[in-house]
């Protein structure tokens, strides 16, 4: 067996549809190296062989699967274990991730699907190898935010600009904002070729090639815009997406991601590629709610702590507005960088220019560009404040998913 083609333990109790799964995943490029049923069987293998990638059906009684996959993840912790059903339920993806599930297909599987999985199975081998063969690709940096208008582009474009301009580190932005890519206009350039159709033809992704196809910012950086027409995403697949990602971090240093203000497939891809998710909010509630979901749902798919940076970003100067540890307690979780209001921010973006540039001494671009330092050199992140646990304005939003009432009781607040 080649060490390019994954290699994967099927576990479905039922023979029929096991027959068809071996062959669906051996058509896209996977290895199926033992079939077993739910039950002792299948947790007698996976000790046994200590699988790398395990495919789990979702069957009723949905306990039995639960067993295998809380086994599986115990016995062999790196494994890529993805379950498949043929339906959805929010409540089962849930508690799928929480077992430890990588990932979840439901409904027909698909032959991109399966393509997508063992071209995460192969990068996870790769990622897993020498330290040496680690270091040759460059950092992929994933930027997200469940909200337009919370700051998202303007982190991207003046994060790229900044670890440009320093000089050290060559470092590429690509728009992955499948709906309003606005990475070209806030840099002032024009797009000649777009992600879409690079990503969709293998030809682009030769070294000479693809750097032909890029465009030039003015502070050193590389640029590759989204295109202006949403629909030209629709024949680019995110496996597509991945792929001229990893071929991008195998030529520069620093690889940025823009992406889309509400969590789709392209996010999703994101994410997977990226060594660091840099998850931008403001202070507006209902970024905050979305804000808490996505660090949930980063959490559940296995990202780090040290993985997940928290950038706030005080988009008005509003006297009274929610304050840092406001923040902190919304979302649970410490907010890494916090960019001051600064009207250069709004100058700067009005005429094509990153706030690093227009005004680098500025408040806010001095904090934007100590998060590019911190980015290009993977360092720690600063530590949070320390958070007030009890935050009144926020208890209607965040209540029932948190312990609200035993916090209030605990420091004498009715609520």
């Amino acid at each position: 067996m080649s060490a390019a083609v994954p290699a994967a333990m099927l576990i479905d109790s039922d023979e029929q549809v096991r027959e068809w799964m071996r062959a669906k995943l051996e058509h896209g490029g996977i290895e199926v190296i033992a079939e077993r049923p739910l039950g002792i069987a299948a947790q007698q293998a996976i000790q046994e062989m200590q699988p790398t990638l395990v495919f789990v059906a979702i069957e009723q009684p949905i306990q039995r699967a639960m067993q295998v996959i809380e086994f599986a993840r115990a016995v062999t912790p790196e494994a890529l274990i993805v379950a498949y059903a043929s339906s959805w339920s929010p409540t089962v993806e849930r508690r799928l991730m929480q077992a430890g599930v990588n990932d979840f297909l439901h409904g027909k599987v698909t032959h991109e699907q399966v393509k997508a999985v063992a071209g995460r199975a192969r990068r996870k081998v790769q990622q897993s190898g020498p330290a040496a063969e680690a270091d040759e690709r460059g950092r992929v940096i994933a930027v997200v935010g469940q909200k337009g208008g919370v700051g998202k582009t303007t982190t991207s474009t003046n994060l790229a600009a900044s670890i440009a301009l320093e000089g050290s580190k060559s470092v590429l932005l690509i728009d992955l904002d499948t709906r309003f890519g606005d990475v070209a206009v806030m840099l002032d350039v024009r797009a000649d070729y777009t992600v879409s159709e690079v990503a969709r033809d293998p030809e682009y992704l030769d070294r000479d090639v693809f750097r032909k196809v890029l465009l030039r910012h003015e502070s050193g950086a590389y640029v590759l815009p989204a295109p202006r027409d949403y629909r030209s995403w629709l024949n680019c697949s995110t496996e597509q997406l991945q792929t001229l990602i990893q071929f991008a971090a195998s030529i520069f240093d620093v690889v940025i991601l823009d992406t889309p203000g509400t969590f789709n497939d392209v996010v999703g891809a994101a994410v997977e590629a990226a060594d660091r998710v840099v998850v931008v909010t403001s202070t507006d509630l209902t970024s905050l709610k979305n804000t808490s979901l996505l660090v949930e749902h980063l959490q559940l798919k296995g990202l780090k702590d040290e993985q997940v940076i928290v950038n706030l970003v005080h988009g008005h100067d509003v006297p009274g507005g929610a304050t840092r540890k406001d923040v902190e307690f919304a979302i649970s979780r410490p907010v890494n960088f916090e960019v001051p209001f600064d009207r250069n921010v709004r100058k700067a973006g009005q005429v094509g220019i990153p706030a690093v540039m227009y005004r680098p001494t500025a408040p806010a671009a001095m904090v934007l560009n100590d998060l590019a330092a911190h980015l290009s050199g993977l360092a720690l992140a600063p530590a949070a404040q320390a958070q007030d646990p009890v935050r009144g304005r926020f208890f209607g939003i965040f209540g029932s998913r948190r312990t609200v009432s035993a916090e209030a009781d605990r420091h004498g607040v009715a609520v």
